[in-house]
């Protein structure tokens, strides 16, 4: 017993030991960084899905420099490439064109890194040695603070500011130690309560959405994942509206839980039962390559064919609907003559309230608080961070080959859908 203490305090010390050797000597070899007087002007920063990006622009003199990029410094750079180019001197870049592309955050190593600029010139004394130039980002945006939480595998959590000694944006990686309310992926069942969606040849599609939902998150859960709906059976009777914007509502659920992304079940109808196929609804500006996974894989495993709709067709099956000039006109009709307070809805809004209020200033959220009493209040409309959302209509009610598709083949389109999700997150 007298043995077991002593290895015990041996221990002990041996750790506190080597903290204090790291903390006093190693930590302090990380050598420091002397950024440049000119500072990086950032206009806009954002996180939608698991993919973080940002835009800024810099102004120096000397323009001859080889390469431009951002880096992560912690005692060692992590380069990250970046879109760059001149306008009226100024160096403006972006991580990239596409939301749901740039930074993936969830497997950055824990520790604390700092956000720079670095220009590459040429050294005419030693070509083997570039000189290498830091400029520190300054957030000019209206998010000074952001908190991020990955998938469940990695387990972190994130904190982007510039409360540090460069007052560079930084980013402070740990070990999520304390939320545990989070979630990896949101499932929306389409409709609710007094809302049975859509109808057609004695069936609706709250027949589907919710069972299919549930599938969908038993299977998720098996890979590890963390899944959150949107409204449970059970939760409405049918003489209840199921809330969309107000705390807990379907469209803020996702954010409240801080998941990554989220997908919206439907399906379809239309007064001509010729109409068929499946269609599914993204947001603008994006890499496509998911979406059009989750089609190929629904059309492969279940023999559905894809949507015959052309309006706001990207590809084979997806689809793509921000509003129209003609669209807002019509959403803020009678506006005025009611004395109510118009939103700030643009052509950059996604027309699907699921898509749009889920990812924030991305995907031209607009719900606020004008007509509290009217639509409820999402707090979340202005947010920086955002989910990347897809609705899918899985086949049409009202064509009669798709509700017997759907009606013998169930659990292979959730089998479909559950594929695609585990390639895209490498499960």
């Amino acid at each position: 017993m007298k043995k077991i203490i002593i290895i015990i305090v041996v221990l002990i010390v041996a750790s506190f030991l080597g903290y204090f050797i790291y903390v006093n000597y190693i930590k302090e070899q990380i050598p420091k960084i002397n950024p440049e007087e000119e500072k990086v002007a950032i206009s806009k920063y954002f996180i939608y899905g698991n993919h973080f990006n940002i835009e800024g622009s810099l102004e120096v003199e000397d323009k001859n420099y080889q390469d431009v990029v951002l880096t992560l410094y912690n005692g060692k750079d992590r380069d990250i490439k970046i879109n760059t180019n001149l306008d009226e001197g100024k160096i403006v870049f972006s991580l990239s064109e596409e939301i749901n592309e740039g930074l993936y955050l969830d497997d950055i190593e824990r520790g604390t890194y700092y956000l720079f600029l670095k220009l590459t010139y040429e050294n005419t004394e030693d070509i083997e040695k570039p000189i290498t130039k830091y400029y520190i980002l300054d957030n000019n945006t209206e998010y000074t603070d952001v908190e991020y939480y990955t998938l469940t595998k990695y387990n972190n959590r994130i904190m982007i500011n510039s409360d540090n000694e460069y007052q560079t944006m930084n980013f402070i990686v740990s070990e999520n130690k304390t939320n545990n309310e989070i979630a990896d992926i949101t499932i929306d069942p389409g409709h609710g309560g007094m809302d049975g969606g859509g109808a057609a040849n004695d069936y609706k599609e709250t027949d589907f959405t919710m069972d299919i939902s549930n599938k969908i998150k038993d299977k998720l859960e098996k890979l590890g994942l963390k899944v959150k709906l949107t409204h449970e059976e059970g939760d409405l009777t049918q003489n209840e509206v199921l809330d969309e914007y107000n705390t807990h509502g379907r469209a803020v659920v996702p954010n409240e839980v801080k998941s990554k992304y989220t997908f919206s079940i439907h399906i379809n109808k239309n007064e001509s039962s010729r109409v068929s196929g499946l269609e599914i609804y993204t947001a603008d500006n994006i890499n496509y390559d998911f979406a059009r996974s989750l089609a190929d894989n629904i059309i492969n495993y279940t023999g559905l064919d894809y949507s015959t709709n052309r309006m706001y067709k990207m590809f084979d099956g997806v689809y793509t609907h921000n509003f129209s000039a003609a669209e807002i006109a019509s959403s803020l009709a009678g506006y005025e003559e009611n004395n109510y307070n118009p939103y700030n809805v643009t052509e950059e809004s996604n027309y699907l309230y699921m898509i749009r209020e889920t990812g924030g200033i991305m995907t031209g959220a607009y719900i606020d608080d004008s007509n509290p009493e009217e639509v409820g209040v999402n707090k979340y409309y202005n947010s920086n961070i955002g989910n990347e959302t897809y609705l899918l209509e899985l086949g049409y009610i009202s064509n009669l080959d798709d509700l017997n598709n759907l009606l013998e083949k169930e659990d292979q389109y959730v089998e479909a859908i559950v594929t695609a999700i585990k390639e895209e997150l490498g499960l």
